[in-house]
């Protein structure tokens, strides 16, 4: 690497031949013969060349799908064998591949008679082998170790990590073959991230400069050993020693050790998600326990709500009916570490991974339908209908509806777009209309990417609409009081409008308004419905109510934006990169550096707890 070039910086490259790394949604390079010029300015990104000459340009899309499809039964040691075969997505064993460019999608598992791995899913030997006892629920929380290792995973009496030298790594840690796996999954993800440092990409890194004083190994030799032994220079470092330095991982999904199960494993693994798996005496179904308890406090006394908000416009039935009629498909739950250390969580049918693997990209803008079916909500309408489509730089068409009749609810349910959010009435019997009721069971088809159903009691519904073809979307489990509910709706359509996903959204709106803790997702929660101004959405959260002011940076990971890639806020006095989704916490900064990190784009600001916008708070604006 010869140089990078931040936004408020200039360089200029004498005559040579340089490839230039331009990648956005896409990766995309530039080969050019030439003194290069580059520099930006508030808009854009300047590239001027000096000469006449030819520039090849290449690009291509991440590998976000799988490949192919691996057919295995039920029988344990089989869908051992499926997950060994994992490993073949990936697209390079050095350090480097804690890149998601890097990562490919693993191949889908079917469920059928017999074993059947395509010849495409061969690959060389790693010499690395996952040891544990043969049932289900022991490969499903091995699957994304084995998968980032290229590791198989094979019956044995306890389980352990073992390489062709003879190496051995017990997973008898004390608190669970599901803590181990956790463990050894993050300690080799964050030293590969370490080392490759050493590599192509020498970015100074927050996470080496933190961590390379404790280190008994050299980065630049452990860069260069091969995939066993690196991974045996890494598991010698005690995991006591790293643990301080090691960031949360954000995300961990929960698993119901059954056979109805496998199927989700390659979506999971993609995401390099820490598995949970419930134990299988509890025969119940995999359950959001903070929606359990929201429901619960309602309606254990739900006279005390109704007396409460009696004089308060409730978005449905003031009595809250439980439902016996939620969709029969396996689910599993994931759960995302919020702002605060809370748990925002999404239910997740298998049907949203396979929606999302089956969309393609459309021409043509951004598609924002938005529903109101009740004139009394009107507010939060006028205010949404002003926030998406702001974005000078993306194409948006909105269409508003009002007083939707069942049958023309249903058919802008079915019609493809973007993004649907709705502002109304739903209940268990399914969304008000100016004829009736439409539940959404009935729906066959639902053509809306993702979706917000701000409405009472919307939680059944939006699993249906997840059934029918819809991949992420947010939901209610109780009652919610209309005045708060338009604050909500209205700060999710203008975060969503600026690129976050659907968990970050409801992560920011949580911070600054309760009703929020109302509001739960179902389906993918990374799923975005714009991509972000800042290329990696993030919010600034500032404290300024002490002698100096502090700032923290969040960034959140999406279907887009993996965990692995580098994050550089470009806010004075941060020097180093870190890895996403890394919190860049306890900065020390002036107001000038505030003013001149507002200036990179639009972006949500938590200042003292208050969401404001990041082009409201410069001083031309204030």
């Amino acid at each position: 690497m010869v140089a990078k070039v931040p936004p408020s910086e200039q360089v200029d490259l004498s005559h040579g031949e340089y490839t230039l790394d331009i990648s956005g949604p896409m990766k995309v390079y530039a080969k050019v013969d030439s003194s290069v010029d580059i520099y930006s300015d508030s808009e854009q990104t300047y590239v001027n060349l000096g000469d006449s000459t030819q520039v090849i340009l290449g690009a291509r899309s991440f590998h976000e799908r799988p490949a192919g499809t691996i057919t295995t039964t039920t029988d344990p040691e089989d869908v051992m064998a499926a997950v060994s075969a994992f490993g073949s997505a990936l697209k390079t064993t050095t350090p480097e591949r804690t890149y998601p460019t890097l990562r490919g999608h693993p191949p889908r598992l079917e469920i059928g008679d017999d074993l059947h791995i395509p010849n495409k899913f061969d690959r060389e030997e790693i010499g690395i082998r996952i040891e544990v006892p043969a049932t289900l629920q022991n490969t499903f929380i091995a699957a994304p170790l084995a998968y980032y290792l290229g590791a198989d995973v094979v019956p044995g009496t306890s389980p352990e990590l073992i390489t062709e030298s003879g190496y051995r790594y017990s997973f008898d840690c004390g608190n669970g073959f599901d803590t181990a796996v956790k463990q050894v999954l993050k300690q080799v993800f964050f030293l590969d991230c370490v080392v490759r440092t050493e590599g192509t990409t020498p970015f100074p890194l927050h996470e080496r400069e933190m961590v390379e004083s404790v280190l008994e190994f050299e980065p630049e030799v452990a860069y260069d050993q091969p995939l066993v032994e690196r991974v045996e220079t890494f598991l010698d470092v005690p995991y006591s020693t790293l643990q301080p330095y090691l960031p949360n991982w954000q995300l961990e999904t929960q698993f119901e050790p059954t056979a109805e199960y496998i199927e989700f494993l390659p979506f999971v693994t993609n995401d390099l998600a820490v598995v949970k798996v419930q134990d299988q005496s509890d025969s119940s179904s995999v359950i959001d326990p903070a929606a359990k308890k929201a429901v619960n406090e309602f309606t254990r006394d739900s006279s005390d709500f109704v007396r409460s908000a009696s004089s308060q416009n409730i978005r449905g039935n003031k009595a809250i009916s439980i439902s016996n009629n939620l969709p029969q498909l396996p689910t599993i739950l994931q759960s995302w570490t919020g702002i605060d250390n809370t748990e925002i969580t999404s239910t997740v049918p298998l049907v949203s991974y396979e929606s999302s693997i089956g969309r393609t990209p459309k021409d043509g803008p951004i598609e924002i339908e938005v529903i109101c079916n009740d004139n009394d909500m009107r507010e939060e309408l006028e205010s949404v209908n002003g926030t998406y489509g702001t974005r000078k730089e993306l194409p948006f068409e909105t269409t508003i509806h009002y007083d939707l009749t069942t049958s023309a609810l249903a058919e802008v349910l079915a019609r493809d777009s973007d993004f649907l959010h709705y502002i109304g009435h739903i209940d268990t019997e399914g969304f008000q209309c100016s004829d009736g009721k439409l539940n959404a069971a009935t729906v066959d088809t639902v053509g809306a990417k993702a979706f917000l159903l701000n409405a009472c009691q919307s939680h059944e519904q939006g699993l249906h609409l997840i059934k029918a073809g819809s991949i992420g979307g947010i939901v209610t489990f109780g009652n919610v009081v209309n005045s708060g509910a338009v604050s909500i709706g209205s700060l999710i359509a203008q975060l969503l409008n600026l690129g976050f996903p659907l968990y970050g959204a409801l992560d920011i709106t949580r911070q600054e308004n309760v009703l929020g803790q109302q509001y739960r997702m179902v389906g993918d929660a990374r799923t975005t419905i714009a991509q972000s101004e800042t290329r990696i959405p993030n919010v600034c959260l500032v404290n300024d109510e002490k002698e100096d002011t502090r700032a923290d940076v969040v960034p959140y990971i999406s279907a887009e934006i993996r965990r692995g890639g580098v994050f550089f806020p470009y806010l004075e006095p941060v020097d180093l990169y870190s890895v996403i989704p890394h919190r860049i916490e306890k900065v020390s900064v002036t107001n000038a550096q505030l003013e001149d990190f507002y200036s990179e784009g639009e972006f949500p600001v938590l200042l003292n707890g208050e969401v404001q916008w990041s082009g409201e708070l410069l001083s031309d604006n204030v």
